[in-house]
């Protein structure tokens, strides 16, 4: 019992410093990624008339491109919070994705749930839906936007809300991607209302902080003062030392707007969390001002002429 105490003080001694925590998220994640096999992409655009509902689809703008990229990440509902309710169907992921494609994006939103037939991986994982498993989902899903001959493969972006959000801290680790060695990532980053304090993913899986210290491309942040499902403050305290040491973070934080104000479809939504219950109350002013300077901050981190 004393060695075991002994060696559960060193491993918290060593994940306490940020160049040992960093190395042990890099060698973590890859092998959490093994809990699942890799999603199916979808190889062809989807008819923006079939694009009517929130499910895995490749949009594309008209023309030949090179056009810029985004991958959407999707919260941790998934795309379907019922499948015996379609009103509760996450339709802020599938107007994000139709938005995009209006900007001039080739646009894949991504369901790394579904698939896998996982309905929520809100408190663990479920069906190897682990942290690392969707961080590999992401940066697979990177290489294969750049191999389309459409795709700019120097403007891609990934634009995650609330589980997306977080993963998005992961993929823009520069240890973690060379760790997986599935190419650069993104060259820019998105997340609405993350979770960005310590995550324990499930027996066996990865346990440790969420933001990254060697966050190394354009990364911006939005939270809800509001939110008691992934709190501002969590994001605050951890980006803005970041950020002071030189790393390429913006952050928004809205007073007023709970966990995702963007979720016109789920507005009066409820459910437990551990900090109480949560609701999602849609606020159309914060949602146009967050998506007004996402594209402004994407326009300007990709170099995309005006």
């Amino acid at each position: 019992m004393l060695t075991l105490l002994r060696f559960s003080l060193l491993l918290l001694a060593l994940l306490s410093t940020p160049a040992l925590h960093a190395q042990y998220a890099a060698r973590q994640l890859p092998l959490d990624a093994k809990s699942a096999p890799d999603l199916p992409l979808p190889q062809e655009p989807t008819p923006q008339a079939q694009a009517t509902s929130p499910r895995m689809m490749l949009l594309k703008p008209e023309g030949d491109g090179p056009f810029p990229a985004v991958v959407l990440g999707h919260q941790c509902g998934g795309l379907v919070f019922s499948k015996t309710n379609p009103k509760a169907a996450n339709w802020s992921m599938l107007g994000w994705a139709q938005d995009f494609v209006r900007q001039g994006y080739v646009t894949l939103l991504i369901d790394f749930m579904g698939p896998r037939d996982a309905l929520s991986v809100c408190q663990l994982p479920q069906n190897g839906v682990t942290f690392g498993r969707t961080t590999k989902d992401f940066l697979q899903s990177a290489e294969h936007l750049r191999r389309l001959p459409y795709v700019n493969p120097n403007q891609l972006a990934m634009v995650g809300f609330s589980q997306g959000a977080l993963i998005a801290f992961f993929a823009n680790s520069a240890s973690i991607r060379n760790e997986f060695k599935l190419g650069p990532g993104f060259n820019a980053y998105v997340s609405f209302y993350p979770y960005c304090g310590y995550a324990r993913n499930g027996f066996g899986n990865y346990a440790g902080n969420v933001v990254q210290e060697d966050l190394d491309k354009p990364h911006l942040v939005f939270t809800g003062g509001k939110d008691n499902e992934t709190p501002a403050e969590d994001c605050e305290k951890l980006l803005t030392p970041l950020a002071q040491k030189g790393a390429p973070i913006q952050y928004q934080s809205y007073p007023d707007a709970t966990h995702c104000w963007d979720c016109k479809s789920l507005n009066g939504f409820t459910k437990p969390g551990h900090r109480g219950q949560v609701t999602y109350v849609f606020n159309e002013e914060v949602t146009q001002d967050s998506r007004q300077k996402m594209f402004q901050f994407l326009q300007a981190s990709l170099g995309l002429q005006r």
